[in-house]
């Protein structure tokens, strides 16, 4: 009878054993996998910032003039081109002083296809 259970006590030993070796690699494994996934993280922030300063450096309104000067032929506009407001003509008149053209008039007698 001790002999029985000591050899049971030794396979659950054995089995104790063996699940903690698995759980250790496991265990090994996922930290190693955090750790790349932490430095490929630290790889992709530095790309962000590096095109952050990129996007800044492309965006600089002195590089866009100087381009725009260089390959389009635009020069600043003078501050005396500048037009008010009030010196723009209106474009719509008010409804009630619309006077009826020819084309109005004409467009006014269409009927509906198939009306009487």
């Amino acid at each position: 009878m001790i002999r029985a259970l000591n050899v049971l006590a030794f396979i659950v030993a054995s089995v104790l054993a063996v699940a903690l070796y698995i759980a250790k690699t496991e265990a090994q494994e996922a930290q190693q996998r955090l750790t790349e996934m932490r430095a490929g993280l630290a790889e992709e922030r530095r790309q962000i910032n590096v095109l952050n300063v990129d996007i800044a450096h492309l965006e600089d309104p002195d590089r866009l003039r100087a381009l725009a000067r260089q390959y389009l032929g635009f020069e600043p506009l003078d501050p005396r081109r500048e037009v008010a407001m009030s010196d723009l003509p209106l474009l719509i008149e008010p409804q009630n002083t619309l006077a009826v053209s020819g084309l109005e008039a004409e467009a006014a007698d269409i009927r509906p296809a198939g009306g009487q």
